[in-house]
């Protein structure tokens, strides 16, 4: 934009009232994410996990127990230098979506691990190598894994994001082929969960798909069958 600006008008005044209020609203946006994830903390409360933050003004938050249909991990590429994680949920009836907003891999998969009790965070597979001539080389940030809890998803190459969805909460499931998909042998799937977000798992070979598609309806009913009562589990003493 500037360079644009100096090429009309030669003029450094133009280019400086343009300049600033871009700035000043970019320094804005940034102050109030600060102000927003200043001091959190994450703790145990009679009717869930309870979420205190904030620099200017407190807010206090809860997750309830039974309510988290999914769990995100993000992990932009300047972060997995440092070995940071950002937790994100989906949860039924909130509009919160952050759990914490920075914190070692390690504290990051041990929320999970409370959030999602009986869980881990397995590590997602890549797709077969053919999927490059339909990913280009975004095929290598794809990722599926399937375990007797979870379906796992990861995409992004420079922000890696693995999604969780408890077999439970999984609503629907879809197996999608298009012509192109079809002729290297690839389909993806799709899992719907119950606060109205899709979790994707792309260019899998098909027969895993197919495999994994038939088989999560039986997951998540046998699962949704033997679901605990919806209360956080106390950690012992």
């Amino acid at each position: 934009v500037s360079w644009l600006l100096w090429t009309a008008s030669h003029s450094l005044w133009s280019i400086a009232v343009t300049a600033v209020p871009i700035v000043g609203g970019a320094a804005t946006k940034l102050f109030r994410a600060y102000a927003n994830a200043y001091d959190w903390t994450v703790g145990e409360s009679p009717d869930g996990l309870r979420l205190d933050h904030g620099l200017l003004e407190t807010a206090h938050e809860t997750v309830p127990p039974g309510r988290v249909q999914s769990v995100r991990l993000v992990e932009p590429l300047l972060w997995r230098a440092f070995g940071w994680v950002r937790v994100e949920l989906h949860v039924a009836g909130s509009q919160n979506s952050v759990l914490v907003p920075v914190a070692p891999y390690a504290a990051g998969r041990a929320l999970v691990a409370r959030v999602l009790p009986g869980t881990g965070v397995p590590e997602p597979v890549r797709p077969p190598a053919r999927a490059r001539w339909r990913l280009a080389w975004w095929w290598r940030g794809q990722g599926l894994a399937v375990d007797g809890h979870l379906f796992v998803a990861r995409q992004g190459v420079l922000r890696r994001t693995t999604s969780l969805v408890p077999h439970a909460k999984v609503q629907s499931v879809h197996f999608t082929q298009g012509p192109w998909e079809r002729a290297l042998g690839l389909a993806s799937l799709a899992v719907d969960h119950g606060a109205n977000g899709t979790v994707r798992a792309r260019a899998r070979a098909a027969d895993e798909a197919r495999t994994v598609f038939h088989a999560q309806a039986a997951r998540s009913r046998t699962s949704r069958k033997a679901s605990p009562p919806a209360q956080w589990p106390r950690e012992r003493p």
